[in-house]
């Protein structure tokens, strides 16, 4: 298992609405990006998608997700002007409704899923690409079990979009077993004042050969993983234990209090004791 596929199978998402599209004829609809993952299916049809720069077809059976909090679109053409899609997915109080509709008639059928994340996880999101794309038959099975239960129990939609979105990003992810020893001492002691040699020499690698893999495996140099991995380690003791920030900041490997400090305002935008403040009352 390579390093990033080992962290992304930890990442804590917590599911927040599955809503079948029916569309139909012209139409185009915008999203502001409120959700850290958000995954599609389509069903049936096909939709023009632009995320982050980046457009394509999505045909039928494929299915796509949008990592990170950013704006997209979907329309039957990339001519059509948008409009926003939260009134379509949700009624006038602000509830998802069961079906959202756009469009006259009905040609496309779309099934989407949002997530949020942890704080600290939803970081461990910048290593992935804004949109991933996967062509039909790479999730058919999952696929086939999500068009069957369009018109079922709602929780059942939920779990296998769960799915779904778990095979993309494990099926995404490059497998590079060589670099998994430096990636379980990392993780097996976030203590220890690790050097990029001191890594590539557990994997067994040249000091440059070891750089250029873990990045290219990671979107991250060997140090910047670990940085995250001491962060996202920190910021689960603040909100899950009352040590104290000096014992949380040698357990995440810093020698002093204020240097653990600035790293960690530099992470999530604030302080050790604030982001516990907030995170617990």
């Amino acid at each position: 298992m390579s390093p990033l596929e080992q962290v992304l199978s930890e990442l804590s998402v917590n599911w927040v609405v599955t809503t079948p599209l029916h569309a139909g004829g012209r139409w185009a609809l915008h999203f502001v990006g409120r959700l850290d993952l958000r995954v599609e299916v389509v069903v049936r049809g096909r939709a023009h998608v632009t995320v982050a720069g980046e457009s394509f077809w999505a045909e039928q059976g494929d299915c796509y997700v949008i990592a990170g909090r950013r704006p997209y679109r979907i329309a039957a053409d990339p001519d059509t002007p948008s409009v926003f899609a939260a009134p379509c997915y949700e009624d006038e109080h602000g509830k998802p409704r069961d079906r959202a509709q756009v469009g006259e008639g009905h040609d496309t059928t779309l099934v989407g899923a949002g997530f949020t994340c942890e704080p600290e996880d939803a970081r461990l999101l910048g290593v992935l690409p804004p949109v991933i794309h996967v062509r039909a038959g790479a999730a058919a099975a999952t696929i086939d079990l999500i068009r069957s239960e369009i018109g079922g129990g709602g929780m059942i939609l939920d779990r296998l979009c769960q799915v779904l979105l778990l095979q993309v990003l494990r099926d995404h992810v490059t497998d590079d077993p060589g670099l998994g020893p430096a990636f379980e001492a990392m993780r097996a002691d976030l203590r220890h004042p690790w050097t990029v040699a001191e890594l590539a020499g557990i994997a067994a690698m040249s000091r440059s050969t070891f750089f250029v893999r873990f990045r290219e495996n990671t979107g991250l140099t060997p140090l910047d993983f670990l940085y995250r991995m001491r962060m996202r380690h920190a910021a689960r003791l603040l909100r899950d234990t009352t040590g104290t920030v000096a014992s949380i900041a040698a357990a995440s490997g810093y020698r002093t209090e204020s240097a653990f400090g600035a790293a960690f305002r530099r992470f999530a935008g604030r302080s050790p004791g604030e982001y516990r403040t907030r995170i617990v009352t």
